[in-house]
């Protein structure tokens, strides 16, 4: 039930008429009429009682009066609390992204966007590919900084970033091929598939068309220094990416892939948030200190 109408109707009632009750509302007195008209027809009851000197209940309006006011103040109520839960999310920015992100991009970006936005707090909710991006769909997340694929981006918008290279991680002493580890090389190979998604960056490497590589995978669920210390050990191969392998410095040999391939890294945002200031300003500070971070 509309409880506009039912607003709209109780203010009737205590001015007097539909004009002076239009007049209060904004609106014009035929669409007051038409709106009570909609309302009675809603309920299939005659709730006023219409005459030259204005409006009154009918004894059936008469009924529901009371019930009616207890609808508009609890509706009211719930607008109020509406309001002051999208004060408090306006104030906080809700983002999500790759523990690698939040490694070596984040504390730069989270610095310069509380130089600019010194008012907003950011929560940071890090998972993988599919936990992000059904975050961004049940509206628990603003933005996220994830890789694109363009399936899940549909219906989000997409701010690039930088490609972040894909890598092997492979054990100290495996032969390379000019400086490059050729992907038909993971054939057979015990496979160490990263966690948390992660696969879905990895698959079209070792999918292409026309060189489909089928490696001995092993699924994990662990962490990114925990995939790289087993293959410091041993105990397979792998494929990362250059920003994940900033800062790890087990035992094993990191060398780009042939023929290369990257992630596309970049920021969603929602329909709505991407008319938020809050949102608009923190893609700008990603884009300029990433910009700066890899200015030759």
């Amino acid at each position: 039930m509309d409880t506009k109408k039912i607003n709209a109707l109780l203010t009737a009632v205590d001015r007097g008429s539909l004009t002076a009750a239009a007049a209060v509302l904004g609106y014009t007195q035929s669409g007051l009429t038409h709106m009570m008209n909609a309302l009675e027809d809603e309920m299939g009851l005659n709730l006023l009682v219409r005459s030259k000197n204005g409006v009154q209940l009918s004894p059936a309006g008469q009924e529901l009066l009371e019930g009616m006011r207890r609808l508009a103040q609890a509706a009211g109520e719930l607008e109020d609390q509406a309001e002051q839960l999208r004060e408090k999310n306006s104030s906080t920015l809700r983002l999500g992204a790759y523990s690698s992100v939040t490694r070596q991009w984040l504390p730069s970006v989270l610095a310069e966007f509380r130089r600019v936005c010194s008012d907003t707090e950011v929560s940071i909710s890090v998972g993988g590919i599919p936990d992000i991006y059904e975050g961004m769909r049940e509206d628990m997340l603003d933005c996220a900084i994830v890789s694109y694929h363009e399936d899940l981006c549909r219906g989000f918008g997409w701010v690039p970033l930088r490609d972040d290279p894909l890598v092997s991680v492979l054990p100290l002493g495996t032969r390379l091929h000019e400086g490059c580890f050729p992907v038909a090389g993971f054939a057979g190979a015990e496979f160490l598939m990263p966690s948390d998604g992660f696969e879905m960056d990895v698959d079209p490497v070792l999918n292409a068309p026309g060189e489909k590589v089928l490696p001995q995978i092993r699924y994990t669920n662990l962490d990114d220094a925990a995939i790289v210390s087993m293959v410091a050990h041993g105990l397979g191969t792998s494929i990362l990416s250059e920003l994940v392998m900033q800062g790890i410095h087990d035992e094993v040999l990191v060398a780009p892939l042939e023929p290369s391939a990257c992630r596309r890294l970049g920021i969603i945002t929602s329909e709505r948030g991407q008319n938020d200031r809050n949102i608009r300003r923190f893609v700008r500070c990603a884009q300029s200190v990433i910009g700066r971070m890899y200015r030759d």
